[in-house]
């Protein structure tokens, strides 16, 4: 596989909503009419207030992620000086090929290019794949800072000082 990690296109942030809801449909089974879904769904706003990210293999979108500076409004668990990582999917059929290990590495470069202090990130209890992707790349669990944004959906965190 030889992907590209680049900013989204306008063109495309249609196609990175549904492929943010596929992977995440394919971990959990989560429905279009979930709750979380039209935040999946809607890239524009990943796009307009963080850098959203795309993999793409010259031709299809394999993965996507949004990488958010400090003090802005998709930061959730983020100190001060500490980037986070959102919504990190693969879409299902590109998935055991690097692409989330590419898309990761490019939000750890961004925020040691912007002088950050760490990166942190939450990740749904279920997503046994991505947690073992962020313990090879040296993240560190912070359980206290694990919240649950609904009362169904519990979220661990990790943290990796730069």
């Amino acid at each position: 596989m030889v992907a590209v990690v680049r900013p989204a296109r306008p063109d495309e942030l249609v196609a990175v909503g549904e492929l943010t809801l596929a992977a995440y449909a394919a971990d959990n089974g989560m429905p279009r009419k979930h709750p979380y879904a039209a935040v999946l769904l809607d890239a524009g706003a990943r796009a307009r207030d963080a850098v959203l990210l795309v993999a793409d293999d010259g031709g299809e979108l394999l993965g996507t992620v949004t990488f958010v500076r400090p003090g802005t409004p998709f930061a959730e668990v983020g100190g001060p000086g500490e980037a986070e990582v959102r919504t990190l999917a693969v879409a299902p059929a590109a998935r055991g090929q690097g692409v989330g290990r590419l898309l990761s590495d490019e939000c750890v470069r961004l925020a040691r290019a912007e002088g950050c202090s760490a990166v942190v990130l939450s990740s749904g209890s279920w997503m046994a794949a991505a947690h073992r992707l962020y313990e090879r790349m040296g993240f560190v669990r912070t359980p206290a800072l694990d919240w649950k944004p609904r009362p169904d959906v519990d979220l661990i965190t990790y943290r990796l000082p730069l």
